[in-house]
């Protein structure tokens, strides 16, 4: 069974496809639950009985963050600029970006700049739309008066690695965990960018 969106077949090519970023509202919250999930589970096997209430877990969590507005949080939406109209609803990737404690000094009670939750709705992958939501946390980010943004990945996801090396990431520390080396899990890599 597929929860997903139904998305429009639309053929979009490299130059004729522009995005628009902006701030996601509560009415593109199936829309974004969707992605969440699409892009960060799957539905082979046993998953296709829990993977409901995931999305539903990724959709009352995200409802909380946008109800609450924390200061120094933004979730972004994007949606394709195409001359078809119908398109213009439909929100196809997203990221959020907010101030979290530092993991590394514990004990610090300084802040820093964190993107989470980057996704882009599989048909509209590769065409610039991750570029276009870090270009935006990067602007945020420094609006807010920071000076470095941090971001997780997961070591295997060279897809997502090559795109943030592409666009000035650096390792910061591989985050080793003996449960996930045990079932021979990758590693979750901190990665920062210092913004110019």
């Amino acid at each position: 069974m597929s929860i997903s969106h139904p998305y429009p077949s639309f053929t979009y090519s490299g130059e004729s496809t522009s995005f628009r970023v902006r701030t996601a509202n509560f009415e593109d919250l199936n829309q974004l639950a969707d992605i969440l999930v699409a892009s960060f589970y799957t539905q082979a096997g046993w998953m296709c009985f829990v993977y409901p209430f995931l999305r539903l877990g990724i959709y009352e969590d995200l409802k909380h963050r946008l109800r609450s507005q924390p200061s120094r949080y933004t979730c972004y939406a994007v949606q394709p600029i195409t001359p078809v109209s119908l398109a213009e609803s439909y929100v196809v990737g997203t990221v959020e970006l907010s101030c979290r404690p530092s993991q590394l000094w514990p004990f610090s009670l300084a802040k820093y700049p964190y993107i989470s939750n980057l996704a882009v709705h599989q048909q509209f992958r590769r065409r610039g739309v991750a570029y276009q939501l870090l270009q935006t946390c990067e602007q945020t980010a420094r609006s807010w008066g920071f000076q470095a943004l941090y971001l997780h990945v997961m070591e295997d996801n060279q897809q997502a690695l090559q795109l943030y090396t592409k666009m000035g990431y650096r390792l910061k520390q591989a985050e080793w965990s003996p449960l996930a080396a045990a079932w021979g899990k990758p590693q979750r890599l901190l990665l920062y960018k210092i913004l110019k």
